[in-house]
C-alpha cells in the first residue's frame, strides 16, 4: 500500500512538472541526410571495387521521418531527442542486367541541444547540435546464382548540426531547418507545445 501511494505521488509530481514546464513534440521529415550521402558513397565504392560489374540504381526514399521531444529548462535553451527512420530501396545490376534488390533501414537515436536566439510573437529562430547513433540494417534479395541473399547490420555514429531553424506559431507550429546531418540538409516539421 505504501509503495502504491509513493508511486502515485511520484506520477502526480511528474505530470504537474510537465504542465509547469515548456515541452514540445515535433514530427518532421528530413531530406539529404547523412545516410543518403553514405548510400551514394557506398554505391560508388561497390562500382569501383567490382570495376563497374555491380552497380545500384533507382534508389527511392521518402526521407528521414522523425519524432522529436524537446524540454526547455530555461527561456532560450532546449534539450531533447530525436527518433527517426529512413528506408532506402535500390535495384542491383550486374553488367547492366537487374540481379536483385537492396533495402537499407536506418534507425537513428539522437540527443540534441538547441538555443533560441530570436523570440518574437509568432516566430522563433534557433540553432543546435546533436550527437547519437544510427542502427543500419540491410537486406539483399536476388534470384541470380552469382549473388546470394543476405543481411547485414551495423551501429554507426551520427550527428546533426542545425545551422538555422525557424518555428512559426505558438501552441501549434510549423518549423523549417537548414543544416547537415541525420535530420537532413532540409528538415520540415509540425509541432505541439504543452
Amino acid at each position: 500500500m505504501k509503495q502504491q501511494l509513493l508511486l502515485s505521488l511520484v506520477v502526480i509530481c511528474f505530470v504537474s512538472q510537465l504542465n509547469a514546464q515548456n515541452n514540445e513534440i515535433r514530427a518532421n521529415l528530413g531530406l539529404l541526410t547523412t545516410t543518403d550521402i553514405g548510400s551514394i558513397f557506398e554505391d560508388l565504392l561497390v562500382r569501383t571495387i567490382t570495376i563497374g560489374g555491380y552497380s545500384t540504381d533507382d534508389a527511392t526514399s521518402l526521407g528521414a521521418i522523425g519524432l522529436e521531444y524537446w524540454h526547455s529548462p530555461s527561456d532560450r535553451l532546449k534539450i531533447g531527442g530525436l527518433l527517426s527512420l529512413q528506408k532506402i530501396d535500390k535495384e542491383v545490376f550486374f553488367t547492366g542486367n537487374k540481379v536483385g534488390d537492396i533495402t537499407d533501414n536506418y534507425y537513428t537515436i539522437l540527443p540534441q541541444i538547441s538555443y533560441e536566439f530570436v523570440q518574437a510573437n509568432w516566430i522563433r529562430l534557433y540553432s543546435g547540435v546533436g550527437l547519437g547513433l544510427t542502427i543500419w540494417e540491410q537486406q539483399l534479395k536476388s534470384d541470380d546464382p552469382k549473388l546470394t541473399d543476405g543481411k547485414a547490420s551495423d551501429v554507426l555514429f551520427n550527428f546533426h548540426l542545425n545551422a538555422i531553424g525557424a518555428r512559426v506559431g505558438n501552441t501549434f507550429g510549423a518549423s523549417l531547418e537548414l543544416g547537415f546531418g541525420a535530420k537532413g540538409i532540409i528538415n520540415a516539421g509540425l509541432s505541439y507545445r504543452f
